[in-house]
């Protein structure tokens, strides 16, 4: 990838370091954009400085395990405020909580929120999750076909949203629209549509529990108290919309990959279909081969991070797609394989902020897969037809047809 900066670049950057990246628009990113942000970070220096690398202005782009997970654990260099800016694509300017926070402030709200994803309480939810999961199956199993994140990828972890915050099932067309607003409009104007739909119904939705709470999520969020005092509208608000951000993007994302994987790769799905006991090993191989999450830091003073001296102020990206495929980590990294001895990825992220809905999103994906390959005959993708991904905000897949 050449060396040419297409915005001006910070006068503490040296030349040799500045590098034309941006992941949506990398040789590949339309087949597969994993594999295209893996091959190109192999070619870049461990730290170097993207001209356009986070949401079209400059950052440092880190692409190696060990360092992306070091930037992780450290929040008092590498801050999480305005990490997001969802509130500010809305038209607004609030932190989303717990995301945007830091320690300590950042502790309180996490603690709000682990006991209800917690693995004990996420089991429970077990049984409405498959039953789900049969639901969605049943409306395409007779056909043959589907378009896989049309009619599963997305509604799956929509519906479980509505679930848990206790909002109309009918109402996921909204979601829906929202989502694909947000993380697929080709526009700003498309993208702040979305956004504004997904805050104006939620903040409608919180002062409605706020007066009349109901055993849900919002109602909780809505009436706790953080560190003495309760909680504001707006910062209720911020935790509901985080939760949508976090829940559904992610999950319809993975189980794009995953099942664009083995429709891709009909060895391996054979493997789990003969012995489904390997599904969870498998899982967390897939999850370290397909990370899809694009997020960022900003440094807190002047500092030199493993020889690169970066500035008060400035943006860190980190993807966890190059971790995951990270050769010095992991030997052979765009090889699957269900028997790979060390699979501890940061898929999930690491340090603080580490993804408080990972027994969710775990359970969501297991059951996804156990449904799928239990009840649907060996699939591939539909002949005639091409998967399609991107790398635009998360690395997603917005196309898999399959046939069976």
């Amino acid at each position: 990838m050449a060396s040419i900066a297409t915005r001006p670049t910070p006068a503490h950057v040296p030349d040799d370091l500045v590098r034309s990246f941006r992941y949506d628009m990398l040789p590949g990113v339309e087949i597969n954009s994993v594999q295209a942000a893996a091959d190109a970070a192999r070619r870049q220096p461990d730290v170097f400085w993207g001209p356009e690398a986070r949401h079209g202005k400059g950052a440092w782009v880190i692409t190696r395990h060990d360092l992306i997970r070091e930037v992780y654990q450290d929040p008092e260099l590498f801050s999480s405020r305005n990490n997001a800016g969802f509130s500010k694509m809305a038209g607004e300017d609030w932190p989303l909580l717990p995301l945007e926070a830091d320690p300590p402030s950042h502790a309180a709200w996490r603690m709000l929120l682990n006991p209800i994803f917690a693995p004990a309480r996420i089991k429970a939810l077990e049984v409405d999750i498959e039953a789900l999961a049969r639901r969605l199956v049943d409306r395409v199993l007779a056909k043959g076909e589907a378009e896989f994140v049309s009619d599963f990828a997305t509604v799956f972890p929509s519906e479980i949203f509505l679930n848990l915050l206790d909002l109309p099932l009918e109402h996921v067309g909204l979601f829906l629209e929202w989502e694909r607003k947000l993380a697929h409009g080709d526009t700003k104007a498309r993208r702040q549509e979305g956004a504004r739909g997904v805050v104006a119904y939620l903040r409608n939705v919180v002062a409605e529990r706020r007066s009349n709470p109901k055993d849900d999520l919002i109602s909780h969020v809505a009436n706790a108290w953080i560190d003495g005092r309760e909680s504001t509208p707006d910062e209720a608000l911020s935790v509901a919309c985080m939760l949508y951000v976090a829940g559904l993007d992610t999950v319809a994302n993975m189980l794009g990959w995953m099942f664009k994987h083995l429709a891709e790769h009909p060895q391996d799905q054979q493997r789990l279909r003969e012995d489904p006991a390997l599904i969870p090993v498998a899982l967390e191989e897939l999850l370290r081969a397909y990370p899809i999450v694009i997020t960022g830091r900003q440094v807190t003073r002047d500092v030199e991070f493993h020889g690169v001296k970066m500035k008060k102020g400035d943006t860190v990206s980190l993807a966890t797609v190059l971790a995951g495929r990270d050769d010095r980590e992991f030997p052979n990294p765009d090889v699957i394989d269900f028997n790979r001895e060390k699979v501890s990825h940061i898929t999930f992220g690491s340090g603080p902020h580490r993804c408080v809905g990972s027994h969710l999103a775990r359970r969501e994906l297991r059951i996804a897969l156990e449904e799928w390959l239990r009840r649907v005959p060996p699939f591939r993708v539909k002949p005639g037809e091409r998967p399609v991904t991107q790398g635009r905000g998360v690395f997603g897949v917005e196309k898999l047809h399959l046939v069976w």
